[in-house]
Formats: C-alpha cells, structure tokens, sequence
C-alpha cells in the first residue's frame, strides 16, 4: 500500500470526495443542540437519534439492546458505517489515503478486545466497543473475541509486523505499555512517508499534529500517574508536528510548574496552560482534542481540495460519537448536567 500511493492524485478525486463529506458534515450534531441532549433521559436520547443520521443503527438494534446498552452499539456501528462510507465513496489517492488512516482503528478494536478478555468483559460488551473500519472487518473481530485467552487471540496476529509488540503481553508487559507501542507503531510508519507531492505532505503534517496531541496526552497521563522520567520517555512518538522527540523528552523531565512555562508558542497550547496542575488530565486532554479538532478544521478551510477536508470530519465524527456516549453513560451514572458536560469537547 504505501509504496503505491506515493503518486499525484486528479483535482477531480480530491472535488468529489470532498463535496461529499461536505455534506456528510453538515449532519452532524449542531452544538445548540447539546443542551436538549443533557437535559433527555436515556429513552428520550434514543428517540432523539431516531431522528437524525443514527435512525437506521437505532431500529436495526432495538430488538436486541435498550438504555445505554442500545445507544453506545449504535454509535459504534454509525462510526464504522461512517468511516467505511468514505473508503466506499473515494478513489486514486484520497481512498488509499483514507485506508492508511483508518487503520488506527484496527489497533483500537485489537487493544479492545485485549482488554476486554483481560477484565473478563463478556463477547458482547466487548463487540459494543469495536469499530471495524480498517483493515480487518467484523466478522474477522467476532472471530477474535470468541478465542479463549489473550495467547490465543495475540498468536493470530503472529507474522504482522506489530506482532512482537503484542507478543510483550505473554512475557508480562503492562497492557498499558503494549498499547502505547501499538499507537507508536501506527503513527511512525506514517509519518515516515515520502512527501513527494504536495497532497502527501498535507497528510503526513496532518499526522504529525495528531502525533503531538498524543505525545502531550501521554506526558500529562504518565505524570499524573507519578511514572518515572525513563518510562514516560520511552513511550513518546517520534516524528511530531511542532513538538520533536527530544523537546518531548524534555519536557517529560520537567515538573508541572516548567512545563507550563516551555508549553509557550505550541499551536496546541490555547487554553491548556492555565488548566495544567489545576485541572484534571481528563479535562485537559479534552481540550487537547478540541484544539487539535479546531486547528485541522481551518486548515481544511484553507486547503479545500485536499485530504484535511476528510480528516477534519473524520475527526469531528469520532468527537461526536464520544459526546453521545459520554451523555448516556453520565445518566446512566445519575450523574449531574454539569459533571457530564464538563466532559465533553465542544469544536
């Protein structure tokens, strides 16, 4: 795949696929509309998505699933229906370009159902997590939840080249460690890509700041969770955007008060200063995301017949879908309309 899409694309693909997810975009959830949702139970959401693009997932799995259970496998099937939508409808350069992405979500749904049997969740539990739009479908998945343990489902992945990442599993690596390395390996095999065309260097920049974002993320997290210096150091992804290896490194070693102070001029600094040792992690990555959501959607204002149209909604998407999850967890928790909407990222 990837010595293949090293080429230049038609202005023609780039004008289709874009006109479509142009339309795909303006779908999506308004923010106005946020605050019906916080004030709705959990029957009241679901009919509230009767009525949008989630009806077809929402009548297809009402027989089956209700509450909570209902919505988040709803939302899971509409993202992988989403995401496969715009393989499905693109060509030339923008398709392998999308495929390339979406395999992120292949190590999501691998990290899942790793985690799924390790926390002994069941087969069902575990599939609402999925979000098959990669390179292997649903059934291969359902394939790999119905396997008996963690051995059996990592050795079906013996020959990939991310297989003696997730081998570090059965010689008693934390899945924590694991996890990090499988989202490293994603993200350099990409950006080590050849910018040989103007549309190649918009995506492999675009994954160079989603690079930076997840280095930031892992700082705070691993911070917060008092790891050493070594350990955080060795779980920062190369190749970032503004920020490099070594200024990750850098800034692992600092404590909170330095940090905020060497955070100036980063694109993705807007708003994070002040939370940083004030806030919590997950408050702080949620503005993270929202600045990184806001950042790609100007660029793909600038550079319309490009790639960054596509991924700023495939962004936008997945924030969606995290906010409605995120909605009818919190009231299946009986948690206030604050606690929940403090969680949520608003672009």
């Amino acid at each position: 795949m990837i010595s293949k899409i090293i080429r230049r694309t038609k202005i023609s693909e780039w004008a289709y696929i874009v006109a479509r997810v142009r339309v795909m975009k303006r779908k999506l959830i308004p923010e106005e509309e946020y605050p019906k949702l916080l004030n709705m139970d959990l029957n009241e959401i679901a009919r509230y998505l009767e009525e949008t693009e989630y009806k077809k997932e929402i009548d297809e799995l009402a027989y089956r699933y209700s509450g909570v259970d209902l919505i988040d496998q709803a939302l899971s099937l509409n993202l992988a229906r989403t995401y496969r939508k715009l393989i499905r409808i693109s060509k030339g350069l923008p398709r392998d370009l999308i495929v390339l992405y979406l395999r992120k979500m292949d190590y999501w749904n691998i990290k899942n159902v790793i985690r799924g049997k390790m926390f002994g969740f069941s087969d069902e539990e575990i599939e609402g997590t999925l979000i098959p739009a990669g390179e292997f479908d649903e059934e291969f998945f359902k394939s790999l939840i119905a396997r008996e343990s963690v051995e059996e489902i990592v050795e079906v992945f013996r020959g990939k080249p991310f297989y003696p990442i997730l081998e570090k599993l059965l010689h008693g690596e934390k899945l924590s460690v694991v996890e990090d390395e499988l989202d490293k390996f994603y993200y350099t095999s990409l950006a080590r890509l050849s910018a040989e065309s103007i549309d190649m260097k918009y995506f492999i920049d675009s994954i160079r700041m989603e690079i930076d974002i997840t280095n930031v993320k892992t700082i705070l997290r691993l911070k917060k969770e008092g790891a050493t210096v070594e350990e955080i150091a060795g779980r920062i992804i190369p190749h970032g955007y503004q920020l490099s290896e070594d200024e990750a490194r850098r800034l692992a070693a600092m404590d909170i008060d330095e940090l905020v102070k060497s955070l100036e001029g980063y694109w993705f600094v807007d708003g994070v200063k002040e939370m940083i040792g004030t806030q919590p992690v997950s408050k702080i990555e949620n503005m993270l995301t929202k600045n990184w959501a806001e950042k790609m959607l100007r660029k793909s204002h600038n550079y319309p017949l490009s790639i960054l149209p596509v991924l700023a909604y495939m962004i936008l998407k997945k924030v969606e879908v995290d906010n409605l999850r995120i909605i009818a967890r919190g009231k299946e928790s009986s948690m206030s309309v604050d606690e929940i909407k403090e969680q949520l990222v608003m672009v």
